[in-house]
């Protein structure tokens, strides 16, 4: 029988916030959302607000994080279970879902806008988010070759050539807005990508 997790009046609350922040964040970008904007779209107080995220910066944090969250590449990397194979396109496909979401290439083009005004709110994103993601496939690719699944003796460098490789030149032509929405890398590109990258990196 499944265990039916109750979340506390707080914690609901967060959680309306969270999803009121994004809602706004995505429609209005960074610099014109407020917290009393978010306040009233979550049906809450201002206070209330700020006793959960003390400032504007946090709470734009926690929605990424909350996204990032809901993404299998947040949970277990490696799975024993499964073969390379399985596990490497798992993950390269978790991660195109992630990057490609209409969540993460709106906020990413809010932090390209305002790179010059605005710079640390790139350095918020990156620490939500890609930094947490690169050292998660770093950290698997390291185990596959520790467990000889895999000769990878520089996981970062492997790490950024899988990602590279994956995303092609889908995220310049989405940045450029020279794509539609759902122009995405497919699965056979995918899995032609991980055959490749095993090839590479094999005995």
């Amino acid at each position: 029988m499944m265990e039916i997790t109750t979340l506390s009046r707080s914690e609901q609350k967060r959680q309306q916030i969270i999803v009121a922040a994004t809602t706004l964040f995505m429609e209005k970008g960074f610099i014109h959302t407020s917290m009393d904007q978010v306040a009233k779209l979550a049906g809450v107080s201002k206070q209330t607000v700020y006793s959960h995220f003390q400032d504007k910066n946090n709470l734009f944090v926690e929605t990424i994080t909350a996204h990032c969250s809901s993404s299998n590449l947040r949970k277990e990397m490696y799975r024993s279970e499964q073969t390379v194979s399985q596990n490497l396109l798992r993950i390269v496909t978790s991660f195109v879902g992630l990057v490609f979401s209409p969540e993460a290439l709106r906020v990413f083009d809010i932090c390209v806008v305002h790179k010059e005004d605005y710079p640390e709110l790139g350095a918020l994103f990156f620490e939500a988010a890609p930094r947490i993601v690169l050292e998660q496939i770093e950290a698997c690719l390291a185990e596959l070759d520790e467990k000889k699944l895999l000769r990878v003796d520089n996981p970062q460098f492997a790490t950024f050539q899988l990602l590279g490789m994956v995303q092609g030149d889908w995220k310049m032509r989405h940045a450029l807005g020279v794509v539609k929405a759902n122009d995405v890398p497919t699965q056979a590109y995918l899995e032609d990508c991980v055959e490749r990258f095993i090839k590479a990196y094999s005995e």
